[in-house]
């Protein structure tokens, strides 16, 4: 298929493949730089070799794909902080967990809230009156009783800054690589903070924030009610902080959670809109330049008014280059279009290929381009209406084969029903985002009519009806579904393989499609089995929780079935494959090979000479840790977190006294024993 054996293709992997080595080599910069001029060196060379040359330059070439992976390995390299002398964390002290300093910082960007502070994205302006650059994760706990603050507002901040805690227990979701994928590497709370606020600083972000803000309150005051008001704000305004948990959990399990968030879909369908709309330009070749010119001016109208977040800025790029491929007619445009923007964005922004929803991005709209013309060919109703529904349903079908293996990779989850949810939604989506504008418009006018309010408040209402009806159908959501990295990986080769088979069929592609299904067989059956016997015990604040893990089965010591239910059981019963899942009551020793452990609980009873490799205290025992380090003689200490925190402190300068190993569940993690 020579769509997908073009130049630019080609050039983008290679870079890709740089931008991944550079993150995980993390050389110094100005090794970077001597890569980089080596390599320019060695192209000027080639290139004018190569113009001598009668026949095609195989040492150009070659020249070429190297210098493309050093360009992603510099672009990697200098978008590291440590590789950039004005970052904030350069300006302080960078040892240990946290430092103190003095920031001046404006808010960038309004972060859904967590049940205990409002959270904001802040661009350091100076850091210790130096001259600064790089994001915080600014907390601000929600009974500070401080003002709300808004995008653009800015504050001069003496606080202690601390790295964004790692998860605690395994298999958790990892919030501080997240945010550091984001270029977040610390956070700080106001709650412990001195600070002052200044004069907010207008901008282009900050005028798009006040927009919204505007548009909300039109919105209320023309009698949208909270919960239909914030489903226009995550479909329209790319909003999604003021949306309930059971909404967001129904959209998820009906398979339906990409409406809400203003991305690709979203983008595509206005772009389709647009198209549309100026039709009429088609019949020129001047008039298909102003078109695209149009379109696109449109799209990135719509992006700052979205707040240009990460997932908008990635959508409208990469269908601003989808549109100019669509005015080119031919799939391979758009092809190389797509590959174009991913080009640019990751030269920009690097950072962002680790990004779930940039890769889910590309993973679709490339599905689309490439799997939806094979599907679509396999039937050809001569129904308007059939026609329609065949290529909607194409469509999704091809998007969900490209997600798929990422989907269950990060989410471990596959709505069975999302085949319905999107055939009953998404041909009416765009009808709903275009009646939605209208009403924007006409609400910010003072023009919108009761009538226009009542029909578009009663389909935001029966949209959600309709999701919470396809959530109810538990028995279609397949959860809990391991899936590894190595198995990604060979699910999208085989997928490309049976691609490229489709569209040119010949024995050898045959042979290698059927080579590659050996290879997913075998990746299944040869995946990592686990350790033999592992004793885990997790943190949870006023919960003592052991887990004791033979190869697949699990047996947890708690007095509660109610901790199957909690999301740390759940996630490490998914990372860890674990297929059967049994409650214990609570015990005080525990054997793993040649060791054990001894628990000594709020009782303070414990076996006299009893010699545990390891002592784990909780439920706050009343004891004098030394004199039973000196009757027990342990090699570990534990503490859970089912355990005040003074009397934590007390025993952790116990054991240092004692030169004996401290661990607290609360600071350093599940503690295990293999």
């Amino acid at each position: 298929m020579k769509s997908l054996n073009t130049p630019i293709i080609k050039f983008t992997l290679v870079m890709l493949s740089g931008v991944i080595a550079g993150f995980y080599i993390k050389p110094p910069a100005d090794l970077a730089f001597v890569f980089l001029g080596i390599a320019l060196l060695l192209f000027l060379i080639f290139y004018y070799r190569a113009k001598k040359q009668l026949f095609e330059d195989h040492f150009f070439g070659m020249v070429v794909w190297i210098m493309f992976f050093v360009l992603g390995l510099f672009t990697a390299t200098i978008h590291l902080p440590q590789n950039q002398t004005g970052h904030y964390l350069n300006q302080i002290s960078a040892e240990g967990v946290s430092e103190k300093a003095v920031l001046q910082v404006r808010i960038r960007e309004v972060l859904k809230p967590d049940l205990f502070n409002d959270k904001f994205i802040a661009e350091v302006e100076l850091a210790n009156s130096k001259p600064s650059h790089g994001k915080i994760l600014v907390l601000n706990p929600k009974d500070s009783g401080e003002a709300e603050f808004s995008v653009g507002d800015r504050m001069i901040i003496a606080s202690e800054l601390r790295k964004i805690p790692s998860p605690l227990n395994p298999h958790q979701f990892d919030y501080s690589r997240f945010m550091g994928i984001r270029g977040i590497e610390r956070q700080l709370s106001l709650q412990n903070a001195s600070f002052r606020r200044l004069n907010p600083q207008k901008g282009l972000l900050s005028e798009a924030d006040r927009m919204r803000q505007n548009i909300s309150r039109d919105l209320q005051a023309n009698g949208f009610k909270k919960e239909e008001l914030s489903i226009i704000q995550a479909l329209l305004l790319g909003q999604k902080q003021d949306i309930s948990a059971e909404t967001y959990n129904n959209y998820a399990a009906a398979g339906a959670i990409h409406i809400l968030a203003v991305s690709g879909l979203h983008v595509g369908i206005l772009l389709l809109i647009l198209n549309r709309i100026f039709s009429p330009f088609d019949r020129s070749k001047k008039g298909k330049v102003v078109k695209a010119f149009l379109i696109i001016l449109l799209l990135w109208v719509f992006a700052v008014l979205a707040g240009l977040s990460p997932s908008v800025v990635r959508a409208v790029t990469m269908f601003s280059f989808l549109s100019i491929g669509m005015q080119l007619k031919r799939r391979s445009s758009s092809v190389n279009s797509l590959f174009l923007s991913l080009m640019l964005l990751v030269l920009i922004h690097p950072q962002w290929i680790y990004e779930v929803g940039f890769q889910l991005s590309y993973a679709a709209v490339l599905s689309i381009l490439l799997i939806q013309p094979l599907l679509y060919s396999l039937w050809n109703p001569q129904n308007r209406l059939l026609k329609y529904l065949w290529q909607l349903l194409s469509t999704t079908i091809a998007a969900q084969a490209g997600v798929l293996p990422l989907s269950l990779f990060y989410f471990h989850q596959f709505p069975g029903l999302f085949f319905l949810s999107n055939l009953l939604i998404l041909p009416f989506l765009g009808l709903i985002l275009g009646t939605g504008i209208l009403v924007i418009i006409l609400a910010s006018l003072n023009l919108l009519p009761e009538l226009l309010t009542s029909i578009f408040s009663g389909v935001i209402r029966l949209l959600n009806s309709f999701v919470a009806e396809i959530a109810k159908q538990e028995k279609f959501l397949f959860s809990d579904i391991p899936f590894s990295f190595s198995q990604v990986w060979i699910f999208y080769l085989l997928l490309l393989l049976l691609i490229l088979l489709a569209y040119s069929f010949t024995f050898r592609k045959l042979v290698v499609v059927l080579i590659t299904i050996i290879l997913v067989q075998l990746v299944f059956l040869s995946e990592p089995s686990k350790a033999d016997e592992k004793l885990l015990v997790f943190h949870r604040s006023g919960k003592t929780i052991i887990g004791q893990q033979f190869q697949q089965k699990l047996k947890l010591y708690n007095n509660s079935e109610e901790i199957r239910q909690l999301p740390l059981i759940k996630n490490y019963k998914v990372g860890a494959e674990i297929e059967e899942t049994e409650i214990l009551p609570s015990r005080n020793i525990f054997s793993i090979k040649d060791d054990y452990l001894l628990v000594i609980d709020s009782t303070g009873i414990f076996p006299p000479k009893a010699n545990p490799r390891y002592l784990l205290l909780s439920g706050s025992p009343k004891i004098n840790l030394e004199r039973v380090i000196d009757e027990l003689n342990p090699e570990w200490i534990v503490a859970d977190g089912n355990n005040y925190r003074f009397l934590i402190d007390k025993w952790r300068q116990t054991a240092e006294k004692k030169e004996i190993p401290f661990h607290h569940t609360g600071e350093k993690g599940a503690f295990k024993i293999e």
